[in-house]
């Protein structure tokens, strides 16, 4: 087991759940972010706040509680027991500055990318790429096979196949792509320990042909927060994307892709349009997604760059138009409004995201009694910003209520 850097030893008291928590909350990703910013500048590293006198500065820097600050990095032996039931299991811990962090993650999600990763199996992986297969839990037969042919064709071409390790084509691909001898990586939302003592994903780590990771604890549970997170992770660690299976506006295979589609530099996204597909798939095509090619003979590297070469070029106010589905007059009037020449009374609609779409049957669900929005952000796992402007989202959709005195939610 290699050594754990003193900078991810630093950010794992900082963000980390390490068992029984103290009163202090750790960081969240933006909060992080912050105390980074204050680091470049003061031309330190995380691990310099290891040095109980680097703290101060740093809370003032950061605008941070420096008693909150000075709380988590005292969390030392938490780490240590922490530390050493990861390594019994073989978990290994990289930060993101640590030179084998995915420099795909650096690059494509600038800060977004996680600070933390936790892994098991082959780190020669890290560097990515290959093809992200993603779609629906639930599927059909005919969803099945693509998958699988989709997985052995990528592994037999020597694209890696990256993936959620959800159930339904996640696992599907995942283990077609191995079957066929290729190799795999899977992006997991909860439970890295579970999954990695799987019999299957044993061997596979054993033969060095699949590496698991993550940035959540390794035993954490699924929320619908830590998916959607994970979706991105998952096409940032490739060089194209392939969604099987998708509904329209609902569900994480739906979010992760128009989340994508929407990203400037984003990657390239396929769409599976042969046999009986579900609606969503023709409409990501809208969004600016590709028609997966034929599985020929053809590397299929060569295949998916002829499919990319005979993709119609849109003109940049058609794909705003298919992104955000509105129609160009309440889109330039929306643009004025934002730089100041309209007036209150000159309100527009906002449109929802894909992610709020998604979101949004789970917020109802956790809202059948009134809840505070402290109580939502424990329950759903979430950020409570993030939270609040769904919450806020709901409410203008007459999707929810919100109660006064105090101030409450509930289902409409």
């Amino acid at each position: 087991m290699e050594k754990m850097s003193d900078d991810a030893k630093a950010i794992l008291l900082l963000c980390g759940r390490l068992g029984k928590e103290t009163d202090s909350k750790p960081l969240q990703p933006s909060e992080y972010n912050r105390l980074v910013r204050w680091l470049v500048q003061a031309n330190l590293r995380p691990a310099d706040l290891l040095s109980p006198e680097n703290v101060k500065p740093a809370a003032m820097g950061s605008e941070l509680p420096e008693a909150r600050l000075a709380a988590l990095l005292k969390r030392g032996v938490q780490l240590g027991f922490a530390v050493e039931t990861w390594n019994r299991s073989n978990i290994w811990v990289i930060c993101r500055s640590d030179p084998d962090y995915p420099a795909r993650y650096r690059n494509h999600l600038k800060e977004q990318a996680p600070p933390i990763l936790f892994g098991v199996g082959e780190r020669s992986l890290l560097k990515g790429g290959g093809m992200a297969i993603v779609g629906s839990r639930n599927i059909d037969e005919e969803a099945e096979r693509f998958t699988e042919t989709a997985a052995a064709w990528c592994a037999r071409g020597g694209l890696p196949v990256v993936s959620g390790g959800a159930r339904g084509v996640d696992q599907i691909a995942m283990k077609g792509a191995l079957d066929a001898g290729g190799c795999v990586v899977g992006v997991l939302a909860e439970n890295l320990l579970k999954n990695s003592v799987a019999r299957e994903a044993r061997k596979a780590i054993s033969d060095g042909t699949l590496l698991l990771i993550s940035p959540y604890h390794p035993e954490a549970r699924f929320t619908v927060g830590t998916a959607m997170a994970r979706n991105k992770l998952i096409y940032a660690m490739a060089d194209y994307g392939l969604v099987v299976s998708s509904d329209h506006k609902k569900g994480g295979t739906w979010a992760g892709a128009a989340e994508e589609l929407k990203r400037k530099t984003g990657r390239p996204v396929f769409v599976r349009m042969t046999g009986s597909v579900p609606v969503g798939n023709p409409q990501l095509i809208k969004l600016g997604a590709v028609t997966f090619p034929e599985m020929s003979e053809a590397s299929p590297e060569t295949s998916l760059r002829k499919a990319l070469e005979r993709k119609p070029k849109q003109k940049a106010e058609e794909m705003e138009l298919a992104l955000f589905d509105e129609p160009a007059v309440v889109r330039e009037k929306a643009l004025s409004e934002d730089k100041g020449t309209y007036g209150t009374s000159q309100k527009l609609e906002q449109k929802s995201s894909p992610i709020y779409e998604a979101v949004l049957p789970v917020l109802q669900h956790a809202l059948e009694k009134p809840a505070t929005v402290d109580e939502l952000t424990k329950t759903l796992d979430v950020a409570k910003g993030q939270l609040q402007i769904w919450l806020k989202q709901a409410v203008r959709d007459q999707k929810i209520k919100k109660l006064n005195k105090p101030v409450r939610y509930v289902r409409k």
